[in-house]
């Protein structure tokens, strides 16, 4: 696999790391969602759940590694990673709310102000956040 940005290519689609948002991406990653709720309970449910979230941890680093590491948007990396976002949310949220007795609604609402955070150091440090302006550094 080539990672060298053609020059065939318009710049701003050379850089960009993250697919166009069309219906097919909204259709796309409402599917992926669900696949990830479905394999992480899947897992939960077939081997020792500390495995299973182990196991994910280590799928979920890997697919950022890889993300992170390719020059330009790659469909395989890009929804690996959203997948393996979905399956280890889940068992995170599952995790609180099983091990820990956390209300669903209150794991809502923490993981809305780590989002917020996030949303806000984004800001702070790349001068906006738009997202088709996420590019290679």
């Amino acid at each position: 696999m080539n990672n060298q940005l053609s020059l065939n290519q318009p710049i701003s689609r050379m850089i960009r790391k993250v697919p166009e948002i069309t219906a097919i991406f909204w259709i796309v990653k409402l599917l992926s969602t669900a696949m990830g709720e479905a394999t992480a309970d899947f897992f939960v449910f077939k081997i020792n759940p500390y495995l299973a979230v182990c196991l994910a941890t280590v799928g979920l680093l890997i697919a950022l590694l890889i993300q992170f590491y390719l020059l330009r948007y790659r469909p395989w990396a890009y929804w690996l990673a959203v997948v393996m976002v979905a399956v280890f949310g889940t068992m995170a949220a599952d995790v609180l709310h099983i091990q820990f007795g956390v209300p669903y609604f209150v794991s809502t609402i923490l993981f809305a102000i780590i989002l917020v955070i996030v949303f806000i150091a984004w800001q702070i440090t790349e001068k906006g956040n738009y997202i088709l302006a996420a590019s290679i550094p």
